[in-house]
């Protein structure tokens, strides 16, 4: 006997990892492992490479053992039903009939051989183990997954990497023209392991509340415990980019600007950006102003727009830049007000909060320029 909502919650969650192309029937399926003294159920779900696993308090168990069975027929079997406690029978010696019994009436459905499951992963014994803000994983992994990139020849930027050094938390996504590079205060041991983007999306959607997260990882596999849920995962191979060396430590040149004015300025620009690079210009006056101007010569349309800037150097200065990108880093700030660095229309910019929100937390963002074509 089961909550109903307690295992549709996981159900759901389990469905997330499960492709519509598996590379195995038998992972379409949940594999159910029932343990009669404990009165909990472990629940599994498995890509090869990502393995989910919930414990799920019985309110009565008799009998153990293990099944597998069809993750989108349980899903919708239990969809459209009630909060209530279900009575749930697996016959595994007989039939192999799944059987839940609810308030109204019952649902019945096949079951298969829990042995043709792949056998599930774990993180060895000698791992490295963190503890990690619930609400750092979640804001830092939505903040920089738009930035990995989808690359054969160079997989290691194509996660995100988790690097604890000098007693900093680094999360850092790229994808070989713009980065973004979270930092923490921290006090766990040093460390690093490269999170693929699969895991990058689905785990900030398995967590709720600002507890703190059990990590541990070893030299191929990490796992991130959170209550009752555990997510073990192969890391992606491969040595990440230096990325402390592209981020430029001194840049000459910057200006303020209200973020908010910032992104609908470029919006309204966009849209006259030749489809081709989506590049416009940022022309940055001495007279404290910004104007973003957008031309498509194959359909003689431009555009332009001037926002007011904090800015205090005698040098006007114009910077070739691809619109959807920016606007992606904007939107994915929390603050009111941002700084831009540079240093030349040829050299990296780089954008960081003026007053972060989060105590302990630096946020920069790196944008590679567009040479501009006179």
């Amino acid at each position: 006997v089961v909550n109903k909502t307690s295992l549709e919650v996981c159900v759901k969650n389990l469905c997330r990892v499960i492709d519509s192309k598996m590379p195995m029937p038998i992972l379409s399926d949940i594999l159910c492992m029932v343990d009669e003294a404990h009165k909990k159920i472990t629940m599994t779900a498995s890509d090869l490479e990502i393995w989910l696993h919930y414990q799920v308090e019985l309110k009565e168990c008799e009998g153990g053992g293990s099944f597998a069975i069809d993750a989108s027929l349980l899903e919708a079997s239990l969809k459209e039903l009630s909060d209530q406690p279900l009575t749930i029978f697996a016959t595994t010696e007989s039939d192999n009939i799944f059987r839940i019994k609810h308030q109204s009436g019952e649902t019945i459905l096949p079951m298969d051989d829990p042995s043709e499951y792949p056998s599930p992963k774990w993180v060895g014994n000698t791992a490295t183990e963190w503890k990690l803000d619930c609400g750092v994983i979640k804001r830092t992994l939505k903040r920089s997954l738009f930035a990995t990139a989808n690359d054969d020849l160079r997989p290691a930027i194509n996660g995100i990497y988790f690097d604890r050094s000098d007693g900093k938390m680094n999360i850092v996504a790229t994808n070989g023209h713009l980065l973004i590079h979270n930092e923490e205060d921290d006090d766990n041991h040093d460390g690093h392991f490269i999170m693929p983007k699969k895991v990058a999306k689905i785990l900030p959607e398995l967590m709720n509340g600002s507890d703190e997260v059990d990590v541990l990882f070893d030299e191929r596999m990490t796992s991130f415990a959170y209550g009752n849920m555990t997510l073990v995962f192969l890391d992606i191979e491969g040595n990440y980019p230096n990325y402390r060396s592209v981020i430029p430590k001194d840049a000459p040149h910057d200006f303020s600007v209200d973020r908010t004015s910032l992104i609908k300025a470029l919006r309204n620009v966009a849209h006259f950006a030749p489809s081709s690079s989506r590049m416009i210009t940022l022309d940055i006056h001495r007279d404290e102003t910004l104007t973003l101007f957008g031309q498509d010569t194959d359909f003689s349309t431009e555009a332009s727009d001037t926002i007011d800037i904090d800015y205090l150097y005698p040098d006007d200065m114009t910077i070739g830049i691809k619109a959807d990108s920016l606007i992606d880093v904007l939107s994915r700030i929390v603050e009111k007000d941002v700084t831009v660095h540079f240093t030349d229309p040829s050299r990296a910019i780089t954008i960081t909060p003026n007053e972060p929100v989060y105590e302990g937390e630096t946020v920069t963002a790196l944008i590679m320029p567009m040479l501009i074509n006179e």
